[in-house]
């Protein structure tokens, strides 16, 4: 079983992901726009979700909506992957040393583990995908190159700030 919820979790993340990206991308066009800190961002232009998502594909091309596509799909198999695989390792374990699979108190703990360091692993990922639907995409970039861009120009601290409160 536990090797099942591992891939059956990354593989429902990413199919999950892909249906619902299009809206992701529009929230956080709504939500980056009028930003004064990025002259680029300065306008606001949005109405809401489906205008956002006709504005994108008129003026961007209908890819547009998907971009950072990769990095979602990328993130979701990791956490889905280790958060589903994580919880059902501990539960399996937790029943071989005798404890109850309804142990509500175990199970929240697991749950807010597996969450937790899913979380952290995977948050690296999801500044990327952040930073690719902000903005129009002239170049499609790997996520390795777009990580050691990312480091060049702020460093280890610039990915993993904010990853605790």
């Amino acid at each position: 079983m536990p090797l099942e919820a591992f891939l059956y979790g990354g593989i429902s993340a990413v199919f999950a992901e892909l249906v619902s990206f299009p809206f992701d991308t529009s929230k956080v066009r709504l939500q980056v726009q009028g930003q004064v800190t990025d002259a680029s961002l300065t306008d606001v232009k949005y109405r809401g979700s489906i205008h956002t998502l006709r504005v994108l594909a008129v003026e961007e091309g209908l890819k547009a909506p998907f971009n950072g596509v990769r990095f979602a799909a990328f993130r979701q198999a990791t956490y889905g992957t280790l958060r589903f695989g994580m919880f059902f390792s501990g539960k399996s374990w937790w029943k071989s040393k005798g404890g109850s699979d309804k142990d509500l108190h175990f199970l929240v703990a697991l749950g807010t583990s597996a969450g937790v360091v899913s979380s952290v692993i995977t948050t690296p990922i999801d500044r990327m995908k952040v930073l690719s639907q902000s903005t129009a995409q002239t170049k499609k970039r790997t996520i390795f190159k777009t990580l050691s861009s990312i480091y060049r120009k702020g460093g280890l601290k610039w990915i993993v700030s904010r990853q605790i409160c």
